[in-house]
């Protein structure tokens, strides 16, 4: 087992590899009296084209939710949840755009059962033509309740104006044409691709010892046989600077009309370390134009141009990046007024306030590390996007003021969309 000591973050992390390809990750938590162990794959919502060896081969969308569904299936009859329920452990799941993740968290300190019980269950597919059409009605029935949901679908056509083709435009769980054309064997084949241990990363957090963990792991798959893996590749097709639609209004029965003003971030980097520190150069220079920090602000709320629901989101990967503003406004061009307000702010005055916001950056990511969901999937997602559980800190301090001076004129020259969701009448 391999030990790597974090002095940023003052952890310690055992890692190994087992001989079928597991990659395995624990973080011994002394003092906490709880377990969570999370198994994630590298297969969400946007893997619906790969690239496997010279083949490529494309899926339904919505197939990485569809798959997670039936994981919890059982051909013993088993029900997964309440064998969990039994074992004082409470199991879970999730699909994103970027992984599926499977875990549990207990209370007791011996969790060699529900750590066998979650390997066991998610390293096993077994399922029935009758059993994937029923789960079509049960899928179906979610995204339509989804699509009731305004701050959901206002989301999903803002993506929709922004991205010509990128999977990203599309629904985590597809739509539903897409969940009716999926098949038992599809899902197998997808299963039998993405499943396999070396494309899966299991993470421990736990007061017992790594040495103990990893013994009860590699007693859990020496019997277990597995295929000969296949690397697999995501395939995205090229994505045009240019947004798909520069204004879009649609109908909600809503109380107040809600809209999105975006900016498609031209270009990304391919290393994700890069977009990491661009994202804090970004969200640095939007707190400090678009909160109290800015006298201006103030002035914006008392003219009820900002309420409650209004921010920002923002977010860099290699495959794609957007700024995403939001919130309540009758009127569109009072909405991107405020934004262009706020963007031309001369920031030359607030520079007292740069290091204040960073620490309280720097305060918010460690407090991730106290909580051991956020802790996990922080882990996950860092491996699987190539970058280390630090960088997000490393490039958080690398950020100076002399930066963010940069940042407007970039902004000003994406391209925009502008998405409104009007009450129904």
């Amino acid at each position: 087992m391999e030990i790597k000591y974090y002095a940023e973050i003052n952890e310690t992390h055992y890692e190994s590899k087992l001989d079928n390809g597991l990659k395995i990750l624990i973080i011994q938590k002394k003092d906490y009296k709880s377990s969570s162990c999370f198994i994630a794959y590298p297969y969400g919502s946007l893997d619906i084209k790969q690239k496997i060896g010279d083949q490529t081969q494309e899926y339904p969308s919505g197939i990485a939710h569809f798959l997670e569904h039936k994981l919890f299936e059982n051909n013993n009859g088993m029900d997964i949840m309440e064998t969990f329920s039994h074992l004082s452990a409470n199991v879970n799941a999730f699909t994103s755009h970027t992984e599926t993740v499977y875990y549990f968290n207990s209370s007791k300190k011996n969790i060699k059962k529900p750590l066998n019980l979650l390997l066991d269950f998610v390293q096993n597919l077994s399922i029935s033509d009758a059993s994937v059409e029923k789960e079509k009605g049960i899928i179906i029935q979610e995204l339509r309740m989804y699509m009731q949901m305004p701050e959901q679908r206002l989301v999903l056509e803002t993506f929709q104006s922004l991205f010509h083709k990128h999977p990203i435009r599309l629904d985590i769980g597809g739509n539903e044409l897409s969940v009716n054309s999926i098949s038992r064997e599809i899902l197998e084949r997808c299963y039998e691709l993405n499943y396999h241990p070396s494309n899966a990363l299991l993470v421990c957090i736990t007061p017992n010892h790594p040495d103990l963990i990893l013994s009860w792991i590699i007693e859990n798959q020496k019997n277990k046989k597995f295929n000969e893996f296949n690397e697999i590749n995501r395939i995205i097709d090229k994505e045009p600077s240019s947004v798909y639609h520069k204004n879009y209004e649609f109908e909600m029965d809503i109380q107040s009309s809600k809209m999105t003003y975006s900016f498609k971030v031209k270009s990304t980097f391919p290393n994700n370390k890069e977009n990491l520190l661009k994202e804090w150069k970004y969200r640095l220079f939007l707190e400090l134009v678009f909160s109290s920090m800015n006298p201006q602000y103030e002035k914006w709320m008392s003219e009820n141009r900002i309420h409650d629901y209004f921010g920002y989101d923002v977010e860099l990967n290699n495959e794609y990046g957007y700024i995403m503003f939001y919130g309540e406004n009758e009127d569109k061009d009072n909405f991107i007024n405020l934004i262009h307000e706020g963007l031309d702010t001369n920031i030359n005055e607030f520079e007292g306030f740069f290091e204040r916001l960073k620490r309280r950056y720097f305060a918010q990511l460690l407090r991730q590390f106290d909580d051991q969901d956020d802790y996990a999937i922080t882990l996950i997602r860092s491996r699987f996007s190539h970058v280390d559980i630090t960088d997000s800190i490393l490039c958080l301090k690398e950020v100076k003021y002399s930066d963010l001076l940069l940042i407007r004129d970039e902004i000003l020259e994406m391209d925009t969309s502008f998405v409104k969701m009007n009450c129904k009448v």
